[in-house]
């Protein structure tokens, strides 16, 4: 379908509107509007709140309380991964759309971009190890009473800096945490830190489910040759594995699939779709 090609393209106007926003939000505070102000860890606009679920789960665990504030922060968040599955990743984070142009550079130097292709084991394995990782430092945070994630959190480190660099003029050492990140994603494979550590994105993930927005094939007219498999920066294979806890709604892989070009194949859906169409 002509139509599933503009995916990328508007994520990309997503991605770039967020990723300015950071730098926006804190020069409209220096002018003194404050209609929207915050970081990618609590973030309001107007009477409206929403803040990083794990951010505030640690907040809670740490103060072994729970406020009215806290829980109506976390209200949109979650309600945006069960209607729209996980689009903060792909669509909203600033550290994916820099890895992205990490991605960008490597392919236009010439070294290998690879993503490893997951099998079904190995998919469960990855998604056991990403939850485990989470709790162990969930753990820790409530018995050390730090919220520990926060000092991972690449989009919430992103955004913090961006607005101690537009109101102060100057960044923090958290910044060193993310040049490493970026250095590495130039060293092992792509999207290896959303893939297999992002606290962020495994939490939310929790919170996926089939009745929300996911991948689906819908047609049997599939031709299986493999390419949304090849272009998916997560290793799935999205003919059987929309629904995966890793997947992240980028689209990639409906728009390289040249079996969409003949008739709709892949595509997103809500709700649940077991038949394909005649």
């Amino acid at each position: 379908m002509a139509g599933q090609s503009k995916i990328k393209r508007y994520r990309r106007l997503v991605q770039a509107a967020v990723f300015m926003m950071m730098f926006i939000i804190p020069a409209l505070n220096i002018l003194e509007i404050y209609f929207i102000k915050g970081t990618f860890y609590s973030i309001d606009v107007g009477n409206a709140v929403a803040a990083d679920p794990i951010a505030v789960f640690q907040a809670a665990m740490s103060s072994k309380s729970v406020n009215i504030y806290m829980a109506l922060s976390v209200v949109i968040p979650i309600l945006l991964m069960l209607f729209a599955g996980r689009v903060w990743c792909s669509w909203m984070c600033p550290y994916h759309f820099i890895v992205e142009g990490v991605s960008f550079v490597k392919r236009k130097l010439g070294m290998k971009k690879s993503f490893p292709v997951h099998t079904p084991e190995k998919k469960r394995r990855t998604e056991t190890a990403r939850l485990i990782i989470l709790v162990c430092f969930i753990a820790l945070a409530g018995v050390a009473g730090i919220p520990l994630l926060n000092l991972i959190s690449a989009p919430g480190i992103i955004s913090s800096q961006a607005l101690v660099l537009v109101k102060f003029h100057y960044v923090t050492f958290e910044l060193v945490f993310i040049i490493a990140l970026i250095i590495a994603e130039f060293v092992f494979f792509p999207f290896f830190w959303c893939r297999l550590f992002c606290p962020t994105g495994t939490f939310l993930s929790l919170f996926k489910s089939e009745r929300g927005m996911h991948l689906k094939r819908v047609s049997s007219s599939c031709s299986m040759c493999g390419s949304c498999k090849r272009a998916c920066p997560m290793g799935l294979d999205p003919v059987t594995d929309g629904s995966s806890l890793l997947c992240h709604n980028c689209g990639d892989c409906i728009d390289v699939c040249p079996d969409n070009k003949k008739q709709e194949t892949l595509r997103f859906i809500s709700g649940r779709q077991h038949n394909f169409p005649s």
